[in-house]
């Protein structure tokens, strides 16, 4: 059959140049690439496979990157854990000193004013070791801390153990506050050498127990401070941040201030709102001439004491002063107001050890190790008096041991990590290479390929051509 309208011949070499041209193309594109898959028609469900394969490669390196910081927020607590150890065996021979039957009480309160700086050092490491914004060492978030009144804490954060002796600094700042409901209420305070005076408040400015700051005999003590009368005693003592309420306004017509003589057990005794008060009174008044309010020993100068039956209201102690003193407190029942401590504080830390496409994720919990001075118990244990030193010493065992543990867990938990550092390294290079056989092009096979289309392309131009000249061979019969 003749025709001219269709030429069958070069529509099939055209087809097949297409095929071929289609062919040298994909081969082309693989070899550019480097990839057997560039989409999903050369192998879906190889590009389905493969791409579950990347997001477990980029996953596992980001497990990684996080498993380190694990070990990072590790590294940094056991530091930090490693100089509270070392304040802690320093606490411990201090026990031991202070255990020693040989001392005089203000060795051994010179023992225990150092214990406590021990202390409050192992609360600043606790508080100030931070890593990504965590606080491994911090308080646990349960912790229950004593409450102010202003910046006045309660007699028992300063006195934990009934009995204990405390070393302190005279001023006019208060000492602390005795919560409503404490009973058979005792405190001495042995200035040392120096004037230094009980003053005892509520918080509404009323002058319980004391020494006068103006008068007929104004109290040396207070004339010292620039305290000479009820305006400068608002403005300088009852203060917001000593534990006055706002507005509070000096009133001294309830002064207790000593009887005719110094007596320790209470040379003069008053009453207020229910509650009885009796005060040794200032023995450093009772002297004369030149040593008259120069905190010499005479009449019992260093020394004084107050007693309160039943605390009604909150109260006030201020020791006014110009140096620093030991106080021994005692009481039959000590109510403790406490509220939950706010952050920082340290808290569990998850960290994730797997995360694969389609399984549930897997985590580790870093558990917090708190270790401030509360967490770990030390706020219970005193060195003064010498039964309080020798019982310390079980206790301080005790911190030492806690301490051991904490350390103990984090070397544990860092060999862990190590071990699913390595174990995602494998995994990661599997994966990797189950990847390459899916997605990755062969190029032996593609250049093979892209020859092979090259010469088909070549062929199906040239047999077009002639194709192409088919239908002039039908014009010559209507010449």
């Amino acid at each position: 059959m003749s025709i001219i309208r269709t030429n069958l011949p070069a529509q099939q070499t055209l087809t097949r140049h297409q095929q071929s041209e289609s062919a040298l193309g994909q081969a082309i594109q693989r070899l550019s690439s480097g990839l057997r898959i560039n989409s999903a028609k050369d192998d879906a469900a190889g590009q389905a496979i493969a791409n579950r394969m990347e997001a477990n490669l980029r996953a596992d390196a980001q497990t990684v990157r996080g498993i380190n910081d694990g070990i990072s927020l590790m590294q940094t607590a056991e530091g930090g854990l490693d100089g509270i150890n070392d304040l802690v065996h320093r606490a411990y021979q201090l026990s031991v000193q202070s255990a020693n039957g040989t001392l005089s009480d203000d060795d051994r309160a010179s023992i225990n004013a150092e214990y406590h700086q021990v202390r409050d050092e192992i609360d600043r490491i606790a508080m100030a070791t931070e890593v990504f914004g965590r606080y491994p060492l911090g308080p646990d978030a349960s912790t229950k801390i004593p409450v102010n009144v202003g910046d006045t804490p309660p007699i028992f954060a300063k006195f934990p153990v009934p009995g204990s002796s405390a070393p302190f600094t005279s001023g006019i700042v208060s000492t602390a506050y005795i919560p409503a409901g404490a009973t058979d209420f005792v405190l001495d305070i042995n200035s040392i050498g120096a004037d230094d005076d009980i003053q005892l408040f509520t918080r509404d400015g009323k002058h319980l127990v004391g020494t006068p700051i103006f008068g007929a005999d104004p109290d040396y003590v207070w004339i010292s401070q620039g305290i000479t009368d009820a305006a400068s005693a608002k403005g300088k003592v009852l203060t917001e941040s000593n534990g006055f309420l706002p507005g509070a306004v000096y009133d001294d017509g309830q002064l207790l201030e000593g009887g005719a003589t110094f007596d320790i057990n209470g040379s003069a005794s008053g009453s207020y709102n229910g509650m009885n008060f009796s005060y040794s009174g200032d023995g450093d008044r009772y002297e004369t001439g030149v040593d008259f309010n120069n905190g010499s020993n005479g009449a019992g100068g260093v020394l004084e004491r107050l007693t309160i039956d039943e605390v009604t209201e909150d109260l006030l102690i201020i020791v006014v002063g110009n140096g620093s003193f030991t106080a021994v407190a005692n009481w039959t029942h000590m109510p403790q107001p406490s509220h939950q401590i706010q952050p920082p504080y340290s808290e569990p830390t998850d960290i994730v050890v797997s995360a694969q496409y389609g399984q549930e994720l897997e985590k580790v919990t870093i558990e917090p190790t708190p270790s401030d001075s509360v967490s770990l118990g030390m706020d219970k244990i005193e060195l003064d008096p010498i039964e309080e030193a020798r019982k310390a010493m079980t206790g301080l065992r005790d911190v030492l041991n806690r301490i051991d543990s904490y350390r103990g867990q984090y070397g544990a938990l860092t060999n862990r990590f190590e071990s699913a550092i390595q174990n995602l390294g494998q995994q990661q290079l599997a994966t990797a290479a189950a990847q390459s056989r899916i997605q990755d092009a062969d190029y032996a096979v593609e250049v093979s390929n892209m020859t092979r289309a090259q010469i088909l392309m070549q062929a199906s131009t040239a047999v077009l051509a002639q194709a192409n000249q088919i239908p002039q061979t039908v014009l010559s019969l209507i010449q």
